[in-house]
């Protein structure tokens, strides 16, 4: 898919976030949490969902925790391994239901909320947003390919990767931090907030501990990473359709690969 280019089943299915709510099921698989302490994570998730980022993002959706996922809802699985090696959470598609499958560590509580805002604001993993270069490399412009520090990317929508080392607490569970559509902005404005626990202070900014990927007008894939305050920059090449199901998991594999 080129840049800019629209996947149907992410058109429609996005903008049905704001016209039905969608149920979220967050699941044991593991059999070893104590259910109350699932009832208290699926709590702290819908509230951060309700409260914080349906206002921000305009999705509408609930989360609840359960034995098994009731039927035509979209899941969040607790599991001691993962399929995709060095993740600690991801999230997929299942015959057109979103779901997520999270590592049961000692901090699944934020993974989870990592993954279900990912998948809320963008459940196929293709939806892009345009915006000038990371705050940091805008001097490198030409590095890119582009012909004026003003030149837009198109930035793969992750909402809680530029500040993922960052939770907040409701209620006792840790949740993730997740930028704001602001965090896009060009400059910066007085009183604005760019990510809602405050790790991001400025637009297209890359904390450490997070990172971005866009791509270029040329459709070349970037990924920055910061690492303890310096900026990594590693190019993706192309984004080849018959060997990734989508956007996000060639960018995360490569996101992967790099921290490793």
């Amino acid at each position: 898919m080129l840049p800019g280019a629209t996947n149907p089943r992410e058109h429609h299915f996005f903008m049905s976030l704001t016209a039905l709510p969608v149920h979220v099921a967050l699941v044991d698989d593991t059999g070893a949490q104590d259910p109350q302490y699932m009832a208290e994570v699926a709590g702290a998730l819908n509230e951060q969902v309700l409260r914080d980022f349906a206002p921000v993002w305009h999705v509408r959706a609930s989360v609840g925790a359960y034995p098994q996922a009731p039927a035509g809802t979209w899941s969040i699985r607790l599991q001691y391994r993962l399929d995709d090696p060095g993740a600690l959470g991801y999230h997929s598609d299942e015959n057109n239901q979103p779901e997520a499958f999270v590592m049961a560590t000692d901090d699944w509580p934020a993974t989870a909320s990592h993954e279900l805002l990912e998948m809320l604001a963008d459940p196929w993993g293709n939806r892009l947003h345009s915006g000038r270069l990371p705050h940091g490399v805008e001097g490198a412009y030409a590095s890119f390919g582009l012909k004026h520090p003003t030149s837009l990317v198109k930035y793969l929508l992750e909402v809680c990767d530029p500040p993922e080392a960052r939770s907040y607490d409701i209620g006792g569970v840790p949740v993730s931090d997740f930028i704001t559509p602001s965090w896009y902005h060009a400059a910066m404005k007085t009183h604005t907030v760019y990510s809602y626990a405050g790790m991001c202070r400025r637009p297209r900014e890359i904390p450490p501990g997070g990172y971005v990927s866009f791509a270029t007008p040329d459709g070349n894939w970037w990924q920055i990473l910061n690492r303890g305050g310096l900026l990594q920059t590693s190019n993706l090449g192309r984004f080849d359709r018959s060997s990734w199901s989508s956007l996000r998991e060639f960018v995360d594999a490569h996101a992967r690969e790099a921290r490793a």
